[in-house]
């Protein structure tokens, strides 16, 4: 190891000193994961809340509906690729993503 490096991981939201690969910082309670669950879940509603709207406005109007469907695509994209990610981080890799919501 490198004498002068700090090889200790630390928080990415309060900076506290970590022993490994917590899922969760002793010290803040701040969970990545849980944070990126809750991101995703909130893209998916997005998702729902916008194809809800085109199939009820279809018969009226269709000027809205593409980007409706549009917003419902790059939405659907988002929660699966911040579902992912969310699998990987822990307070000290990939922490930093989700640590200003």
């Amino acid at each position: 190891m490198f004498p002068f490096a700090d090889d200790a991981p630390h928080c990415n939201r309060c900076g506290g000193e970590l022993d490994g690969g917590e899922e969760g910082c002793p010290r803040c309670g701040f969970n990545p994961r849980q944070m990126g669950l809750r991101v995703s879940m909130a893209l998916l509603l997005v998702v729902v809340v916008s194809m809800t709207v085109v199939m009820l406005t279809m018969p009226f109007s269709t000027a809205v509906a593409p980007y409706l469907i549009g917003l419902a695509a790059g939405s659907f994209v988002l929660a699966v690729v911040t579902l992912l990610v969310s699998f990987l981080a822990t307070p000290s890799r990939l922490g930093f993503i989700f640590a200003r919501f």
